[in-house]
């Protein structure tokens, strides 16, 4: 009824201040989203491994007992976090008997978008692990109405459900703080659920994990997921995340964590959705990595942003590099805002971008005149940008961020951007390799494997011999396209597909 009411008048209930005063509170609000790709649905994980669903008014806690005496997650002094890979956020306490660790990862589980938390003892004895439902988010107060607790699940009606094999003892409460008031694992099963007028509800289960034994469980993020039905490990995830990555552009250079950064980048713009000023960098990014199919769940947002200039160059950016076909009815969809977009551009006393908008705009306008929009297209072939200078990441390469800042959609196609326009430069038949590349990078090995250009991909990689760049390239395009590395060498081009070449020494010092 409180809930329904609250829902009515447009916010969300919370339990009262007077109903968790005492209890077990976290101090950091800071958070990192998971989801599967797509951006189905997603979780929020905090620093101490406390997950929530985005969806939900509730946090998943966890603690751990070697003995009698549990201590939370949230009460222990020694907690490190970090992302594994791209997609698999590990949580680690060192406790007195060893490391405990939590492995969080998105996925489809059973059709449905899924959380699967893995809690690996490996410490030198059995200890016992409790989850604890909370009507907490991150960052306040949330709300439970009903909580039910048994030997597969803890059940959180709306609120979604925890699913596990097999617990060794429950307990429901309303108002108590269980984390302060974890069952006994030798208590046994008591099956139970119960409701709170106050939004106080909590459920909890205990598990028994021997030395070296790992408990896995899943979260739901959508529609309820079988308790038969198969669960990847975290490792497949994550396997499965590269492969996905691995279809994409790749970046490497030395040891400047630009490949990692890159991933979580990646897995970022896959899976999160971007506040609408940062969708047009988020479209862009998405293209430029070769993942312009995943970027018409952005265009929505398209609607109010027709009198931004970055849209209409984010839209012509995604049209040249990807595949007429399928972008066809994604256009045809969306030639309202596009529409208006082009007509503000051209009222626009000057419009500017970075040096590949003219050809880009010129593949937009093909796409246009595909879908029967002649006079849009006419007038998108009139604008005629200027080249701007290419944007500021100088101080995003170098600044020293948390790894998981960069699954941020903003950051991560901020970055993205920043590295790719140093790296290379595409026009219609050239491309210029190295255009701009940051005093860091110079003298260390940089690859870069897949990247889309207008038609195809191109592929290089950059080895040092002393104080000149040897340069290997592969160009897969059906017609002839110009390497050049105008910014270091300007005598070098060449319109072969594949081959390599010992440029000029450019003069500069070797980054140490």
């Amino acid at each position: 009824m409180i809930t329904r009411l609250a829902r009515r008048l447009g916010f969300e209930a919370s339990v009262p201040v007077s109903v968790v005063d005492d209890w077990i509170m976290p101090t950091d609000d800071a958070s990192v989203p998971l989801a599967p790709r797509g951006g189905t649905a997603t979780c929020l994980v905090d620093s101490v491994g406390r997950i929530q669903p985005a969806h939900a008014r509730w946090t998943l806690d966890w603690s751990l007992a070697a003995g009698a005496r549990w201590v939370s997650a949230i009460e222990s002094e020694r907690v490190r976090q970090k992302l594994v890979g791209p997609a698999t956020l590990e949580t680690t306490v060192t406790t007195p008997s060893g490391p405990v660790v939590q492995r969080v990862a998105a996925a489809v589980v059973d059709g449905e978008p899924a959380v699967v938390v893995e809690i690996e003892n490996q410490g030198g004895v059995a200890i016992a692990v409790g989850l604890v439902a909370r009507p907490l988010v991150h960052g306040g107060r949330g709300f439970l109405a009903r909580a039910g607790a048994s030997a597969t699940a803890i059940d959180l009606g709306e609120g979604g459900a925890v699913r596990f094999d097999a617990a060794a003892a429950t307990a429901v409460a309303d108002g108590v703080d269980l984390l302060k008031h974890m069952p006994e694992a030798d208590a046994g099963i008591a099956s139970d659920a119960m409701t709170s007028r106050s939004g106080g509800a909590q459920a909890a289960a205990v598990f028994p994990l021997p030395h070296t034994a790992t408990l896995r469980f899943v979260i739901e993020l959508g529609g309820p997921v079988r308790s038969d039905a198969a669960v990847p490990a975290v490792d497949d995830i994550e396997r499965g995340w590269q492969v996905h990555l691995n279809a994409g552009a790749r970046f490497d250079v030395g040891d400047a964590d630009v490949g990692e950064r890159t991933s979580v980048a990646a897995r970022g713009l896959l899976t999160a959705w971007p506040t609408p000023h940062a969708v047009p960098g988020a479209i862009t990014a998405l293209a430029e990595l070769g993942f312009g199919a995943d970027a018409p769940r952005l265009f929505d947002d398209l609607q109010d942003l027709d009198d931004d200039p970055t849209l209409l160059a984010a839209v012509a950016r995604w049209s040249q590099l990807g595949e007429a076909t399928p972008q066809l009815d994604v256009l045809d969809r969306y030639i309202g805002p596009i529409a208006r977009a082009v007509h503000d551009a051209s009222n626009r006393s000057s419009f500017s971008g970075p040096d590949w908008l003219a050809g880009a705009l010129d593949a937009l306008a093909d796409r246009l005149d595909l879908i029967e929009q002649p006079d849009v297209a006419e007038r998108v072939r009139s604008l005629a940008p200027t080249s701007s200078a290419l944007g500021e990441i100088d101080a995003l390469l170098a600044r020293r961020r948390k790894i998981g800042e960069f699954a941020d959609p903003a950051v991560g196609a901020q970055f993205v951007l920043g590295v790719r326009s140093r790296l290379l430069a595409d026009r219609p038949g050239r491309l210029d390799l190295l255009p701009a590349l940051p005093a860091s990078w110079r003298g260390h090995t940089i690859d870069a494997l897949g990247v889309p250009i207008e038609g195809g991909t191109v592929s290089f990689g950059v080895r040092w011999h002393g104080p000149r760049p040897a340069v290997l390239w592969q160009v897969d395009h059906p017609g002839e396209i110009q390497v050049t590395a105008s910014a270091i060498d300007g005598d070098f081009a060449s319109t072969e597909s594949s081959g390599e070449t010992l440029l000029a020494d450019p003069g500069w010092p070797r980054s140490d």
